[in-house]
Parts: structure tokens; sequence; C-alpha cells
């Protein structure tokens, strides 16, 4: 199996993709202009608005791109950039309010994984009904949460293109909780003790998204967590006092300590682009990393390209030591492995 694992060396990495940057500059015919136009789509009763994207030169047979969200509620509005350097390549996009956000309908509250993998095959159907956009060359492009909606999608289609999943997949969505958690006691300080006990309260909440029992159990615990004089596992109560799902909704979040991706990544096929950061506190990379691994194996697929990028956190940030104002920096050489990787696989290797 051909993966492809680079830590990246900073100089010859960015020099490398920056000759491919130059070099489609020369091979690409760039329009100056982008055409978009609002669409909606659905998935069932739902109804989903976006933009769709597209170099206004193309005249056909254009690879395109499906951006899907992380955790919580998010807009389309922080797709759009992507879209546009995206665009210089030749590639049109879809790009949407996640439900229950923006313009779009339904929840996503109350979205179980399927509904959400749903919503991304929706997105890949109305760019199939365009006729500027190759079908065979529809694509995913997610962070976080989303490397297990393209997963599921990409399993369930058959047809999926490509996939380009930053900081996402692999370990199972359980997994990843407990990894946060780790890190979160670990950045309060908490003893070895403190966070056995955290990890008992941890549990009892994911004993109820498992199995739909003992909520009374769970809200009692965080109470008298809440109610108690300087406990030190109260900044874990709140938390989780905030995001315990009625008994009518826990089906729908039972994916969270129910799903795992093995048996999906190992019905995916198509050429990929897994992206971590080996300083990530909320999704565990060395083992997200080695469950690719193992279902790209099994899948017989070997048009993986998995990058570790050093010293970046989730979304390859740079948080560790930026004491900068706004959102941390992107790890050096983010934009220009995605554009490079997108030409040579999908516009050079079509």
């Amino acid at each position: 199996m051909k993966i492809l694992n680079i830590l990246i060396t900073y100089s010859r990495f960015v020099i490398t993709f920056l000759i491919v940057v130059l070099l489609s500059d020369f091979i690409i015919a760039q329009s100056s202009g982008l055409s978009t136009k609002e669409v909606v789509f659905k998935n069932g009763s739902v109804e989903l608005h976006g933009t769709f994207m597209i170099p206004a030169s193309a005249k056909g047979n254009v690879p395109a791109i499906v951006f899907l969200h992380g955790s919580g509620p998010m807009t389309r509005a922080g797709f759009k950039p992507y879209a546009e350097e995206f665009a210089k390549l030749g590639f049109a996009s879809l790009f949407y309010d996640k439900r229950g956000t923006g313009s779009s309908g339904g929840s996503w509250l109350t979205a179980s994984l399927d509904d959400l993998s749903g919503d991304a095959l929706a997105a890949v159907n109305y760019l199939k009904s365009q006729k500027e956009v190759d079908s065979k060359r529809i694509g995913f492009w997610g962070i976080s949460q989303a490397g297990w909606i393209a997963t599921k999608a990409a399993a369930e289609s058959g047809d999926i293109g490509f996939m380009i999943i930053i900081s996402g997949g692999g370990a199972s969505p359980k997994e990843s909780e407990y990894f946060s958690y780790e890190k979160a006691f670990e950045d309060l300080g908490w003893s070895e003790l403190e966070k056995k006990n955290g990890f008992k309260v941890v549990d009892l909440y994911f004993h109820y998204l498992s199995t739909g029992k003992d909520r009374d159990k769970v809200e009692a615990r965080l109470d008298e967590i809440l109610n108690s004089a300087n406990d030190p596992l109260q900044p874990l109560a709140k938390r989780l006092k905030k995001i315990v799902p009625s008994q009518g909704n826990q089906p729908n979040w039972s994916w969270i300590a129910n799903y795992n991706s093995a048996s999906d990544i190992a019905k995916v096929n198509c050429p990929m682009l897994l992206m971590f950061g080996d300083k990530d506190k909320e999704h565990p990379t060395e083992l997200a990393v080695k469950k690719w691994k193992e279902g790209l194996k099994e899948a017989g697929n070997d048009k993986a390209t998995i990058m570790i990028f050093p010293g970046a956190g989730h979304g390859l940030r740079m948080r560790e030591g930026y004491k900068g104002k706004g959102r941390a920096p992107f790890a050096d050489g983010y934009a220009e492995v995605m554009i490079g990787w997108l030409w040579y696989h999908i516009i050079d290797g079509q």
C-alpha cells in the first residue's frame, strides 16, 4: 500500500509546492471572474441553502467540491475563501448553511449522522445535475466532525471522486471525545485522582448516549457536583450539563458513542488527502492515522496521502505559543498542500 506519510520539513516542502502552483498558472487558462448563484436543494423534507461557485470560463467537465461542516452551528461563510482559491485551479464548489443555521431548515441539534451524511449526498446530487460538472470528479472537503460525515457518505455513495479531510475521522467519535477530555483535564492541572473521577462522570454520560438509559443518573451526578462547594469537577459538569440531549433526542446523538468508521473506510477507494497536526488536543492524531491506515489497507486503497504538520493543533492551526489577536495562523504549507494535491491527483491525474 502506497500511503505517503510526511513529517513536513518546511523549506523543502514550500519550495516544491510553490513550483506546482506557479506551473499551474501556465497550464490552466484561468479566468479573472467567478460565477456564483444561490441554490436550494433538499434532503428529505429539509431544505438546504447554499452557494454554487464555478469559474466563469468553465465550459463543462469541471471537477467539483462539496464543503462539509465540523460540529456545532456553522454557515457557509467560512468556505468561500477556499472555494475561490480552488476555482483558480478550475474547480466548481457547493458550500451551504448547515441545517438549522443561516437560511437552511432543520436543526443540527437534532441531526443524526445519517441526517448529516444525507445532506452531504444531497449536495453531491445537486452538483451532478449541473451540466458543467464532471459527475465522476465530485469530492468532499471537510474538517473535524466532517471526517466521519464524509466517510459515511462516501461509503454509502460508492462514487465520490476524492476526499480532503483535516483533523478528522479514522478514530471513532468516542475515542476522539475521550482524548479531548483527557487533554482538557491535563490543561486544568487535575491530579490523577481527579482525572479518574472525571472519567467516571464521562463514562456515565457516554453510557446514556449509547443506550438511552439512566439519564436521571447523569443529571443527578452533574447536579451533585455543581451544588458542592469547590468541587474540582465543576468545569466538566458545567460542560456536560449543556450538552446532555433530551431522552427524545438521544437516538440522534447515539452515534457519538457508537459509530465506528472502520467498516465505512474499508468501502472507500477514492484518492484522499488526510492532514493532521501533531499537537492536536481535540482529535487523537496518532490513533486516527493508525485507524485510517488499517481501513485503507482493507479497502485496497493505495491512493491516500497522509500528512502530519509539526506544531499544528486542531484544524492545522499553530496555537501553541501564539499570542496574537484573533485566530492562530495555519501551519506553513497548508494551502500549498491542498492546491498541489488537487492539481496532481484530480486535474492532471484525470
